[in-house]
Order: C-alpha cells, then sequence, then structure tokens
C-alpha cells in the first residue's frame, strides 16, 4: 500500500462540514470548570487522552487526533489507556494518528466503531496553500491541538473553538522546570516535564509550537477563517477570547420570545438580538447570529442595511481587528446613512491594524 493509497481516504472528508461551527478540544484542567455535555450535537475533535472524561459518550466527538509518537513508541503505557477507554464507552469516532506509526496503527484491531484515518507531514509544505489531508500537511505537529486545527480547516469548520487548551506550562521557568508536572482534566498518569526531556529541549518545543500556532493564525486570517479561544482561564493568548458558555445562550428578542438563532426567522430580530448579546457582553454568541442574519439578508430582495456595521463591531469587541475593517469598509461602501459611524469605527481599528 503507497502513502496515496493511506491518504486517500481522507479526501472523503474534504469540507464536509463547511460553514459548521466546531470545538477543538484539549485535556487541560479547566475542561472540569466547564459543561461539556453542551458540545451534544456540536462538530468536536478531541485530543489523545480525551476519552477519560465522564462526558465522552454524551459528546460523541466525531474525530480524535493522536500527534505523539510516544503512543506508538510505548503503546501500552500511552496508547492502549486511552484506546480502553474509548472502546468501554462506546463511541464511533475517527482516529486519526501520522503516519510515522503506520506500522503499529495499520495492525491494531480497534473494532467496528474506530475509524482509522492518517495524516503525514510533509516538510516541503507550509501554510501558504489550502491545508490538504488527502496528501501532505505542513509539519506543525509539536502539539496535538496545531493538529487538530489543520484537520478543521481542512473540514472547512467555521468558526473554531478551542477548549480544555490551559496552556499553563509554557509559564514554567528554567529554574521550576525539574519538579514541575503535566496537568490534565484527570489526575491519573500526573508526570514530571523532566522525565520526558531536558529543558533545553523543552524551551526549544515551546518555541517551535508558538511558530506554528502563529503560522496557522495567519492561515485562518488570509483564508477567513475565525478562530477563537473559549478555554477558562490559562494563557493561550494566540487567538481572540470567547466566553464558552456564552455560545450556547439563548437569544431574547424585542417582544419576548425566546428562540434560538436557527429558530429566527425575522433579520431585524436578528440584528437587535445581536445588539442585546454585545450590550451583556456576550460578543461570541453576538457573532454567530450576525452570521446567520447575513446568511439570510444574502437571500432576500429588500437587503437591510447596517448588518456589515454590526459585524464589524462585533468582531472588533472579539479583537478581530483585521476582519472588522473589512465589515466595517463593506459598510461604508454599501450603507450611506451610516457613514459617519463607520468611519469613526474605521479610524479607530485602524490604531490595531
Amino acid at each position: 500500500m503507497t502513502l496515496d493509497d493511506v491518504l486517500r481516504k481522507n479526501e472523503q472528508l474534504r469540507n464536509i462540514h463547511a460553514g459548521k461551527r466546531c470545538f477543538l478540544v484539549g485535556n487541560g484542567p479547566s475542561l472540569n470548570s466547564q459543561d461539556l455535555k453542551l458540545l451534544k450535537d456540536e462538530v468536536a475533535i478531541v485530543a489523545t487522552s480525551f476519552f477519560r472524561h465522564p462526558d465522552a459518550k454524551v459528546i460523541n466527538p466525531s474525530y480524535w487526533v493522536f500527534a505523539d509518537p510516544y503512543f506508538w513508541q510505548e503503546p501500552e503505557k500511552h496508547f492502549m489507556p486511552a484506546m480502553n477507554q474509548a472502546i468501554q464507552k462506546g463511541v464511533a469516532t475517527k482516529l486519526f494518528v501520522p503516519t510515522g506509526g503506520f506500522p503499529f496503527f495499520s495492525a491494531f484491531n480497534a473494532g467496528p466503531l474506530i475509524d482509522l484515518h492518517f495524516y503525514h507531514y510533509d516538510q516541503s509544505r507550509e501554510s501558504v496553500a489550502p491545508i490538504d489531508f488527502s496528501q501532505g500537511i505542513p509539519q506543525y505537529g509539536q502539539n496535538v491541538m496545531t493538529v487538530c486545527l489543520m484537520l478543521a480547516l481542512y473540514l472547512q469548520c467555521n468558526p473554531i473553538y478551542f477548549i480544555g487548551c490551559d496552556r499553563d506550562y509554557t509559564r514554567v521557568t528554567k529554574e521550576e522546570y525539574e519538579d514541575a508536572s503535566i496537568i490534565h482534566f484527570y489526575s491519573e498518569g500526573v508526570n514530571k516535564f523532566s522525565s520526558y526531556m531536558p529543558w533545553e529541549q523543552w524551551d526549544a518545543a515551546m518555541k517551535r509550537t508558538n511558530y506554528e500556532y502563529d503560522k496557522l493564525r495567519a492561515y485562518g486570517d488570509r483564508w477567513g477563517f475565525d478562530i477563537y479561544n473559549a478555554t477558562a482561564g490559562g494563557c493561550f493568548d494566540v487567538f481572540p477570547r470567547v466566553q464558552y458558555e456564552s455560545l450556547f445562550a439563548r437569544s431574547v428578542d424585542l417582544i419576548g420570545k425566546k428562540a434560538q438563532t436557527e429558530d429566527i426567522t425575522d433579520i431585524i430580530v436578528l440584528g437587535r438580538s445581536a445588539v442585546k448579546l454585545m450590550n451583556e457582553g456576550a460578543a461570541g454568541s453576538s457573532l454567530e447570529i450576525l452570521k446567520a442574519a447575513l446568511r439570510r439578508n444574502l437571500n432576500t430582495r429588500n437587503k437591510i442595511d447596517g448588518l456589515e456595521y454590526l459585524m464589524a463591531l462585533c468582531l472588533s469587541k472579539l479583537g478581530v481587528y483585521d476582519r472588522a475593517m473589512i465589515y466595517a469598509r463593506e459598510d461604508l461602501t454599501r450603507n450611506s446613512g451610516n457613514q459617519e459611524k463607520t468611519m469613526l469605527l474605521i479610524k479607530q481599528l485602524g490604531r490595531y491594524i
């Protein structure tokens, strides 16, 4: 079997979730403070040992990703405990593993519910071309969550939200390193960083991880993906933050009718609901509603002005200034009655770009 044969299986997943939001779930301790049951029926891409989580069966994540060579180099210690948890919970998922572990994974029988997929690092690829899991992908695998993000981009999920990505380990100093431990949402298997690698190697790995995230953030900006961090706390600040719970808030219109975004048919009510949520500090939920309003507005004869301005305002509150500027300029072109306010917003955004 050739490399092309192995990767061809991923072709069926290209753009399969285009325009649908997804959640990338790490293993950080913050997961214990968030209600993961809210992820039921959402597109979820989980990492490594997630199936230890008590709500894993409820969430039933569609995708599962491994990246660390330890999983096939020391399978009894790392891989088998994770796999046994998934099998015991009876979860049907697509497991993505690197081709570096092909000899081990291809010979392992994970049963009928685990659908095995491979991905391949290609050193010649950078994040200037579309990420393609049916071919080689950029070698951005220093951290498993960068692979999860690349998979979400290939699936064309949009927007994309990180949770459980605390990354508190990046605060560890050289002096603290020898005694510092890796902390997850589960208590089993706590190990010291120094048991894996010396400080110099760890420091280089952290710098490489930051480089990969910066590259993928630029990719998202270039190709129009909205990527956010909905982790509770932590120090992962590559992407703008949103409050996790706000992404599941119900919208309340001006006559008191409660409904989810999908249930609201009036574009004006959508816009007003978005403004209300912005004023309440729930910009993440507001963004979801505004996207729905813009989609509906495209399919109406009598276009409603001002939605682009609201989108620019919302994105600016989330710190996504480049994309906010795009919407602000679009509003300036289309919405002649709002030019004064739009020009003021454009001037404010110019300070951050």
